[in-house]
């Protein structure tokens, strides 16, 4: 979770960012790193030139459908627990992977934080949900990403996502359409403390 004082709406541009170097470290490696064995391993850096310092993702380890990874940027260290969406619907969005990231970011102050990658533009300024048994977490969007709409509550959804066994995303398209993103919690209490421990 976050130490900011920031209201939700004043964080969102600085999670943007954390969410574009997210993307960027993982590049390839966010579509093929779940298949990739539990031995650390580099995984290749894309969408950053060179000049901008950008360090590749270290696999830290894998557990279930989760991985862990961290790089350091400068004197900046990112460390975070990554998943890919195991099914997605509607079909015509097959095509695009939707990412689940738990990210630690201890220059910024930034802990734990959930934030989705959903790889389709999500409609702004209405309430998506995350959906874990019987707990429901709102969140909100910005272009193709997604985060709790009270980053308080990461805490508890931390905790519902430890004990439970799948977490769903209900969110509509940019479009008006009804996605839905069906996310394994397997592995993941594992894989996060690994990155936990990698950004003490």
């Amino acid at each position: 979770m976050s130490s900011s004082i920031l209201t939700p709406s004043a964080a969102i541009p600085f999670r943007i960012a954390g969410l574009v170097l997210l993307a960027a470290l993982t590049g390839a490696a966010s579509s093929a790193a779940l298949a990739a064995p539990a031995k650390p391993k580099p995984a290749a850096a894309t969408g950053a030139p060179a000049s901008a310092g950008q360090g590749q993702a270290m696999l830290l380890e894998t557990a279930g459908k989760w991985q862990a990874f961290s790089s350091q940027q400068g004197r900046s260290k990112v460390c975070y627990a990554l998943s890919k969406a195991e099914t997605r619907s509607p079909a015509n969005l097959k095509d695009v992977e939707g990412l689940l990231f738990i990210s630690n970011r201890p220059a910024e102050g930034v802990r734990n934080e959930i934030s989705f990658v959903m790889n389709f533009d999500v409609k702004e300024g209405i309430e998506h949900q995350a959906v874990i048994g019987a707990e429901r977490f709102a969140l909100v969007a910005k272009g193709k990403n997604m985060w709790l709409k009270n980053p308080a509550e990461e805490p508890r959804m931390l905790d519902a996502m430890r004990k439970g066994v799948g977490l769903e995303i209900k969110a509509q398209s940019k479009r008006g359409n009804a996605t839905s993103d069906k996310y394994s919690l397997a592995g993941m209490s594992q894989v996060l403390k690994k990155a936990d421990d990698a950004c003490k």
